[in-house]
């Protein structure tokens, strides 16, 4: 029985570990659009990459001008596949997409 259980408990960590390591793959990526109007959105370089992980600069007031893009890399491994992914038909639709943060332009 001792044994049973030692077994189990082994079993157990590992299987924890493993979940642990899958969750750890999510790569958040923020992107800051650098136009001051939606002209262009749709183009990947038109945005950039910040370095590191996490939310990016605070966006200020909403608007109707794309601010950034927080996208997962595991799912999206560019920005324009995100993009793609989500079939924009206009440069406004980016900056009404789903997980864009928009603000005032110019």
């Amino acid at each position: 029985m001792l044994a049973f259980a030692i077994v189990v408990g082994v079993c157990s960590a590992f299987t924890f570990k493993s979940e642990g390591s899958s969750k750890s793959r999510f790569a958040s990526v923020v992107y800051v659009y650098n136009l001051g109007d939606s002209s262009g959105a749709r183009n990947a370089t038109n945005w950039t990459q910040l370095p590191g992980s996490g939310s990016g600069p605070a966006c200020g007031t909403p608007g109707d001008v794309p601010c950034k893009v927080v996208i997962d890399s595991s799912v999206y491994p560019t920005l324009q596949s995100y993009f793609d992914s989500q079939h924009f038909a206009s440069d406004n639709d980016v900056a009404y997409g789903t997980g864009v943060i928009r603000k005032q332009g110019n």
